[in-house]
């Protein structure tokens, strides 16, 4: 359930980015609990992915079932972790993807939201390092993004221009034509593409037809 569950879109390579950041237990739970949601099964047992952590049963009604059994989400980052080391987690092409996926969700991010700076925003010249961005295509203009930021020199400009526009809009939430944006997660996900690789070993997982593996308490 840990390996194929959780109901998210290249969760595994999101998984593994936390783990390469060297995020604490605590940390990498909270994240676990934003990556697996809704429910999902494998034969007889069932899981349901829920604020406490996940709830096994078996049959199809796990999510209301008070017998469930309910791993918590700082014991679920544990055993991803022992997965990860005995290379039970992930496939060799997912741990070499990992750091071009997380700067590609990070591009989209800041497309959308260079995209609904107001008028006044853009005159007063926030993100100007932004600025080739001009509508020629959300594929094209986000993966000419991805690639600028594995350049040190542009992710430092990003940074400078998006703290001096992230305490613009503290102050006047005008600067941006919708709020669904989530200015401190973008913040933190730029800082993150600075920390310096981290001498961790991850094994692959040798095939994707090999059965899942359950938490074991």
């Amino acid at each position: 359930m840990l390996r194929l569950g959780g109901n998210t879109d290249r969760q595994r390579e999101r998984v593994v980015a936390a783990f390469e950041k060297q995020k604490t237990t605590a940390e990498i739970a909270e994240i676990l609990k934003t990556l697996y949601h809704g429910g999902n099964g494998l034969g007889s047992v069932s899981a349901w992915y829920a604020e406490d952590g996940i709830h096994l049963s078996h049959g199809k009604s796990v999510r209301y079932d008070r017998s469930a059994q309910v791993i918590s989400w700082e014991s679920a980052a544990e055993r991803i972790g022992e997965l990860l080391e005995s290379g039970q987690f992930a496939s060799n092409v997912e741990l070499a993807e990992v750091a071009g996926y997380e700067r590609s969700l990070l591009a989209e991010k800041l497309w959308y939201l260079y995209h609904d700076l107001s008028e006044d925003a853009r005159e007063a010249g926030y993100l100007s390092c932004l600025s080739e961005i001009k509508g020629n295509g959300f594929p094209e203009e986000t993966r000419h993004l991805t690639e600028q930021l594995s350049e040190p020199a542009f992710r430092q400009t990003l940074k400078e221009e998006y703290a001096a526009f992230w305490t613009a809009y503290q102050q006047d939430r005008d600067l941006l034509r919708f709020h669904y944006h989530r200015p401190r997660e973008i913040w933190e996900n730029l800082k993150d593409l600075d920390l310096p690789p981290q001498d961790l070993f991850f094994r692959a997982f040798p095939s994707a037809n090999r059965s899942a593996l359950y938490y074991r308490g």
